[in-house]
């Protein structure tokens, strides 16, 4: 499965990699009803870990990602354990002019086979959607009112 989502926001590459390289962005970024629970929680760098339970309502889904690639311009970060049997989420900044900065979002991943793990993935994947639009909205409104 894939999915891809890119928006522009008025804010320079750098600060738009500095705010998604800080861990307390993931939180900022996910809309209620959602909520992340930190267990364990470093800066995004090579190899860095990030261990969270998002909380769905009644639903508690432990989560760890392991940080790749990161760059300027973005980086990985890749499910070792979580709802997911894969799960690779690749984030990139591309500088549109100085000061306007475009953010890609991909993702792949694959549906476990356990039936029940699979209902909860299934159902997070197809909110994905909102997710993003949700993100964009929120990733704007930190970086235009910061650069401001």
């Amino acid at each position: 499965m894939r999915f891809r989502h890119a928006f522009i926001v008025s804010a320079p590459l750098e600060q738009v990699a500095a705010f998604h390289r800080d861990p307390i962005a993931l939180a900022r970024l996910t809309p209620p009803p959602l909520s992340i629970r930190w267990i364990h929680r470093e800066p995004v760098a090579e190899g860095a870990r990030a261990r969270f339970i998002l909380q769905w309502g009644p639903v508690a889904i432990p989560w760890e990602a392991i940080h790749r690639g990161v760059s300027a311009t973005g980086f990985v970060d890749e499910q070792v354990k979580g709802p997911f049997r894969r799960w690779v989420h690749r984030h990139r900044f591309r500088e549109i002019t100085p000061g306007v900065t475009e953010i890609i979002d991909e993702i792949e991943a694959a549906l476990p086979r356990h039936p029940l793990r699979a209902l909860v993935a299934l159902a997070i994947w197809l909110g994905l959607p909102l997710l993003f639009a949700y993100r964009a909205r929120a990733t704007r409104r930190a970086l235009q009112t910061a650069s401001q």
